[in-house]
């Protein structure tokens, strides 16, 4: 299974997870025309930069938790978790309920803003080799391994202290 760990000192908020989000998950996976297709905004990125209280900048990405609570909040069953331990939505399941979104405790399940209700989230770029938001990371911060470690599929070094962690 592919853990990701995050390093939250090594976040200089450059936003490369950001964009490497938008772009896998853009129709053609090309930055540009997601810009020239409505914008940025287009297509939701499933990981963000967030801000501490302090001002620091760190990374927000699905944890896939062992227990999910988003798992547990969803009520059309759109939400699983598979044997690799990544929880994942099924976009023709989902109603928009956003009772995932209210119920992840690190704010990292979003409201879709493209035209359908959805839920977004980490998918773990099940159809790739590596994982975008790491691959583009230029400092090392994200660092995906395979491991057969029990409990959360990422994990924090360096854990941020706010009252920001949590909100989407």
């Amino acid at each position: 299974m592919r853990q990701k760990t995050i390093d939250v000192a090594k976040c200089v908020g450059c936003k490369n997870c950001e964009l490497a989000c938008i772009v896998v998950h853009s129709p053609d996976e090309n930055l540009q025309q997601a810009y020239r297709e409505g914008g940025i905004g287009a297509v939701r990125s499933r990981c963000k930069v967030a801000m501490t209280d302090d001002g620091d900048l760190y990374p927000q990405h699905c944890r896939h938790c062992e227990d999910p609570q988003c798992l547990r909040a969803c009520m059309s069953g759109a939400l699983s978790k598979g044997e690799d331990g990544y929880v994942v939505c099924d976009p023709e399941t989902c109603v928009g309920c956003y009772m995932c979104v209210m119920s992840c405790p690190n704010g990292v399940a979003r409201p879709s803003t493209s035209g359908r209700r959805l839920m977004l989230k980490c998918d773990g770029c099940a159809s790739r080799d590596d994982m975008a938001c790491a691959a583009a990371c230029p400092t090392g911060c994200l660092q995906v391994e395979d491991a057969d470690l029990p409990g959360d599929i990422v994990t924090y070094v360096h854990q941020p202290d706010s009252k920001e962690e949590g909100r989407g």
